[in-house]
C-alpha cells in the first residue's frame, strides 16, 4: 500500500518546479498544450478516451487517434486564418469531438471559449462578442439554437447529422479529410491565456475568466494529493469539459497518461449508478448535486451491487456532512470535498493521498504549494473561526489565472492587498481548516448576527426527508433580515403537519436557535446553474 505523508510533511517537501517537469516542460520555456496532453503519450498504445453515448454508441480513442485528429484540427482552423492568440468558441455537448475542438484549438496556438449548451442565443451571443471569437464550433444538435445575431465574420463549424448541415458552415469531418495528421508546434508562454471561462456572478453581466496555459502545472498538485489519480485508474470525470471541474480533470489526467471515462447522457441517480457498476469505475470526480440524488435512492439501492470504487472527489459547491457520512457508511469511500473557483483554480480539499483527518462539512487543508488565508476588506489575516474573504497568494509557478478579460476594474477589485479574493467567505479553524460561509453578497444579517447559509444548509439537511436546501436572507422591519429556507423533500416525502417545526427545531438544535429558518418554502427543485451551483439570488428575487 502506497505510504500517506502528513498534510504539513507534503507541504514542506513540495516544489512547483516538480510539477513544471512532470509535464515535460522546462522553467521559463514556451510550452505546447496539445503535446503536453496527447502527443507525448502518442505511441504508447494506450486508451485516452471511452465515450458512451446517449443512443448506445461506444468510441474508444487511443492517445495516438487524439494526437493525428487535434492535429488535423488544428490544420483546418489554420486554414480559416487562426493563429496564436485567437479566440475558438465551442458550443458543444460532450462528445469526442468537443475534445477534439479544444485540443486542435490549442495546438493551433488559440485561446478556447466554452459555452455551455444550456445556454439560450442571448447567452451564447454575448460570450461570441465578448470574446471576439473568430470561428464558432458546433453540432448538428445544437446548431438551430445559435443566435441570428452573431458577427457576420464568425465562422461556424459544425458536426454534421444526417441532413448534411447548413448552408455556409464548414463540416467538421470533411474539413478535415486530407488535412496532415502532424501540425506545425505553436508554443505558448504560460502566462498567456488557453482558455476564456465565462462564469456568472450574482449581478451585473459575465465575467470572462483568463485561464493560464499553465493551467496543467497549476492543478498537477491537485490531481496527485487530492484525486489520488493513478495510471491504472478507470477515471469517471462526470462534468463537462467546457466547466472548470471538468477542464481540470479531463485535460489534467490526459496530461498525466491516464485515460479519462466520458459519458454524454444527462446523468440520474440510476444511471450513475449502473455506469459506476458496469464499467468498473475507481476513480469518482462529480458533484454535490449528483451525490446528493444518488444518496436520496436509499441505501438499499446504493448498496445493491458492489463497486469497484478506490476514491471519490467532489467540487461545485459545499459537501454537506450528512453526504460524506452516508457514501462512507454505504461504499466505505469518504468523499473528498475539493474548494474551487474560476479564478483560484483547486487550491484547497480533502486529499485522498494525505494522512489528514476528513472533517464533514470541511473545505480541507490548503494544497501543497497554495498559500491561503481568511482576510478582512484591507486585506489583513483575520484569527480562528473569524469569517473573512477567502484569500489566495499567486505563486510565481502554480498561478491558474490571469485575471478578466477586458475588465481592468474587476482585475483590482479582485486583489486586497496581496490576496486574490472572488467573492468566497470563509473561517478557518484553530487546526487550519477551512469552512465556507457563502458569497459575500449571500450572508445574512439578522438582528445584528451575520448568518453563512450553509451552516443552516447543512443543519435542515440532517431531517430524513429533506434532499436539499437553500437558505436566503428575507427582509424584515424588525429584524433588518430573517431566515428563509427553500427546501426539495426526498422521493415519497409530502409535507405533513409539524415538518416546518420539526425542521426548524434541527436548525435550532444544531447551530444555534438565532439561525433557524423562520419561514419555509417547499419546492419541487432549486434554481442551479449548469454546472450545479445553488443560485440563491434568484431565490431572494422571489
Amino acid at each position: 500500500m502506497m505510504s500517506r505523508p502528513t498534510h504539513r510533511d507534503a507541504c514542506q517537501a513540495f516544489r512547483w518546479e516538480e510539477s513544471v517537469r512532470a509535464l515535460g516542460w522546462e522553467p521559463g520555456r514556451p510550452v505546447d498544450l496539445g503535446h503536453t496532453i496527447v502527443d507525448r503519450h502518442a505511441g504508447s498504445g494506450r486508451v485516452a478516451l471511452r465515450w458512451l453515448g446517449k443512443r448506445g454508441e461506444v468510441r474508444t480513442y487511443t492517445f495516438d487517434d487524439l494526437s493525428r485528429l487535434t492535429a488535423q484540427f488544428a490544420n483546418v482552423l489554420r486554414a480559416q486564418g487562426i493563429g496564436p492568440g485567437d479566440r475558438v468558441a465551442g458550443f458543444m455537448p460532450r462528445v469526442p469531438e468537443m475534445l477534439i475542438a479544444m485540443i486542435g484549438a490549442w495546438k493551433a496556438g488559440a485561446v478556447y471559449v466554452p459555452i455551455f449548451t444550456g445556454f439560450g442565443p442571448d447567452a451564447i451571443e454575448f460570450r461570441v462578442r465578448h470574446s471576439g471569437a473568430r470561428v464558432l464550433c458546433t453540432h448538428w444538435e445544437q446548431r438551430p439554437r445559435l443566435p441570428a445575431a452573431l458577427p457576420g465574420d464568425v465562422r461556424i463549424v459544425t458536426v454534421t447529422g444526417a441532413d448534411g448541415g447548413s448552408a455556409g458552415d464548414v463540416d467538421f469531418w470533411a474539413a478535415m479529410r486530407g488535412k496532415a495528421e502532424t501540425s506545425v508546434p505553436a508554443a505558448r508562454r504560460r502566462d498567456e491565456p488557453a482558455v476564456l471561462l465565462y462564469t456568472s456572478g450574482s449581478t451585473g453581466p459575465p465575467k470572462g475568466v483568463k485561464i493560464a496555459t499553465n493551467f496543467l502545472v497549476a492543478i498537477h498538485p491537485h490531481l496527485v494529493f487530492g484525486a489520488d489519480l493513478r495510471p491504472d485508474d478507470v477515471f469517471w470525470p462526470t462534468g463537462d469539459p467546457g466547466w472548470g471541474y471538468g477542464l481540470v480533470c479531463y485535460m489534467g489526467a490526459l496530461a498525466l497518461g491516464v485515460p479519462v471515462l466520458s459519458r454524454e447522457a444527462a446523468l440520474t441517480a440510476e444511471l450513475c449508478l449502473a455506469t459506476l457498476r458496469e464499467q468498473g469505475v475507481t476513480n469518482l470526480a462529480t458533484t454535490p448535486t449528483l451525490l446528493r440524488s444518488v444518496m436520496a435512492l436509499g441505501g438499499a439501492e446504493v448498496t445493491r451491487e458492489p463497486l469497484s470504487l478506490r476514491c471519490a472527489s467532489s467540487c461545485g459547491e459545499p459537501l454537506n456532512a450528512a453526504v460524506v457520512g452516508f457514501f462512507r457508511a454505504h461504499w466505505g469511500v469518504t468523499v473528498m470535498d475539493q474548494y474551487g473557483s474560476s479564478e483560484h483554480g483547486l487550491p484547497i480539499g480533502n486529499f485522498g493521498r494525505i494522512d489528514m483527518a476528513v472533517k464533514p462539512g470541511s473545505m480541507g487543508l490548503p494544497l501543497p504549494g497554495c498559500t491561503m488565508a481568511v482576510v478582512d476588506d484591507q486585506g489583513r489575516e483575520v484569527g480562528p473561526d473569524v469569517v473573512g474573504h477567502l484569500g489566495l497568494k499567486p505563486h510565481p509557478e502554480g498561478y491558474y489565472s490571469l485575471g478578466y478579460w477586458n475588465d481592468a476594474a474587476r482585475d483590482r477589485d479582485m486583489y486586497r492587498g496581496p490576496w486574490m479574493t472572488v467573492g468566497d467567505l470563509a473561517r478557518r479553524d484553530a487546526d487550519g481548516y477551512f469552512w465556507f460561509e457563502g458569497r459575500a453578497d449571500d450572508v445574512i444579517k439578522s438582528a445584528g448576527y451575520r448568518i453563512g447559509p450553509f451552516e443552516v444548509e447543512s443543519a435542515i439537511l440532517k431531517h430524513p426527508a429533506v434532499a436539499e436546501a437553500a437558505v436566503v436572507g428575507k427582509p424584515d422591519e424588525l429584524r433588518g433580515h430573517i431566515v428563509k429556507a427553500y427546501v426539495v423533500l426526498k422521493p415519497g416525502r409530502t409535507v405533513e403537519g409539524g415538518l416546518e417545526a420539526e425542521i426548524a427545531e434541527v436548525v435550532k438544535t444544531h447551530v444555534g436557535r438565532h439561525q433557524y429558518p423562520r419561514e419555509i418554502e417547499f419546492l419541487a427543485e432549486l434554481p442551479k446553474t449548469e454546472s450545479g451551483k445553488i443560485q440563491r439570488f434568484l431565490l431572494r428575487r422571489r
